[in-house]
């Protein structure tokens, strides 16, 4: 029930906001990228993490003057992280520009990153050392994350600081509380989820998705994050001014269903199912652990079926110890939930809702265990070598993948 009413909430009151969110912060970042270009370059200590790590630091001053009775000083702080956080952004896309610049130029740049499609490693008689894929997309990822996590690092302290200053009596206090309350538990929980995300990344990006949308919100995931900043962030600031304090209330209140949202598409489950066939044991290399990551990065949970049997029906004749030794492999995969040995060769939709299975997700040219009926709810992804995925149409099945 409450789930219908945030999402009319979002189309009607968030939705129509965002465009205009969109423009300002849009012109906000050409003219700021214009004035860092036309200094020339940056110092090489001024990166995205150092502004991420400089503005988390304010919580102290912050916190002090607070409790000191000062409120001009803190609401100004709180304005300046926000700042902060949309100008570290900007700075991350300028180092990244140069960098790709820079390789752009180096023509005779090798590939260094394992995890990278081509990568090819020549024997020079010196050794090389190279990161793991988990450790790559980690160093990749990190900024995203600790951006996040320093956000929340910053304003819940405030929060609950906040609710030892809540004045009126009655509902008015009542509302005051529940509303910090409630942001103070989601922001917690919304850091808990991301915590867990990152260290256990399997160390492949999840793949993008092209012609089908996994959301069933009008309203874009990153739109949703940006307006639940700015009303949180904007809203504490007017909240520690007396004068203007019930506005202030009025944006943490409208923040709330958005914060939950923000919390509900984090945990939301998505099974998928991936299907191996016996005869394909010999290929069980990087190759299919590659495929596992990225299959797994698609959903919340991955069920991997082993089969002996073919699509049309045949059964392999391997031993039991060829069958035992796959069902290992598999089980040895960090990104495996479940294993199913003895799967169908037919995959169809009362086994994918026998096992509480969404989506089946194969390789190009492996969509032939997955039936029909999958094949026209657009419940067979294939991955593709390029990083994206797409459902698999009952066209392509006759007459080919078709690649973008």
């Amino acid at each position: 029930m409450l789930d219908p009413l945030v999402e009319k909430y979002l189309v009607t009151a968030i939705a129509p906001i965002m465009k205009y969110h969109e423009k300002f912060y849009n012109k906000l970042n050409c003219f700021l990228r214009d004035l860092i270009d036309s200094k020339g370059s940056l110092p090489k200590w001024f990166t995205a993490n150092f502004i991420t790590y400089a503005r988390t630091t304010l919580i102290v001053p912050c916190l002090l003057l607070l409790a000191r009775g000062h409120r001009l000083i803190p609401a100004f702080i709180v304005i300046s992280v926000d700042f902060g956080d949309f100008l570290d952004g900007v700075v991350a896309r300028y180092w990244m520009d140069l960098q790709k610049k820079k390789d752009d130029h180096d023509n005779n740049k090798k590939l260094k990153n394992p995890s990278q499609s081509g990568f090819e490693f020549t024997d020079q008689g010196s050794l090389t050392v190279f990161p793991s894929w988990a450790t790559e997309h980690r160093n990749k990822s990190y900024g995203g994350f600790i951006d996040a996590v320093c956000d929340k690092a910053f304003v819940v302290p405030c929060w609950i600081f906040l609710l030892s200053s809540v004045s009126g009596t009655g509902i008015v206090r009542f509302v005051q509380n529940k509303t910090l309350f409630w942001l103070i538990l989601a922001e917690i929980a919304s850091g808990c989820v991301r915590f867990r995300a990152f260290y256990t990344a399997g160390g492949i990006p999840a793949p993008a998705m092209k012609g089908l949308d996994f959301s069933t919100s009008a309203v874009k995931a990153d739109h949703i994050g940006k307006a639940k900043q700015t009303f949180e962030m904007v809203g504490t600031c007017l909240y520690m001014l007396p004068f203007v304090r019930w506005i202030g209330l009025l944006l943490l209140m409208a923040s709330c269903p958005l914060a939950y949202e923000s919390v509900r598409r984090k945990v939301k489950k998505r099974s998928i199912y991936v299907h191996l066939v016996l005869e394909d044991d010999s290929a069980f290399n990087h190759k299919t652990m590659k495929f596992l990551i990225q299959a797994r990065g698609l959903g919340s949970k991955l069920t991997v079926g082993v089969s002996s049997a073919s699509p049309d029906g045949d059964i392999n004749n391997k031993s039991k110890t060829d069958l035992t030794d796959i069902i290992l492999n598999v089980c040895s995969c960090s990104s495996v939930n479940e294993v199913i040995a003895g799967a169908p060769g037919k995959i169809d939709q009362e086994f994918m809702t026998t096992h509480g299975l969404d989506f089946f997700v194969c390789l190009p040219e492996k969509q032939e265990p997955a039936s029909d009926e999958l094949l026209q709810q657009q419940k067979c992804l294939v991955i593709s070598e390029d990083g994206t995925a797409k459902p698999v149409m009952l066209v392509d099945m006759m007459m080919g993948i078709k690649e973008d």
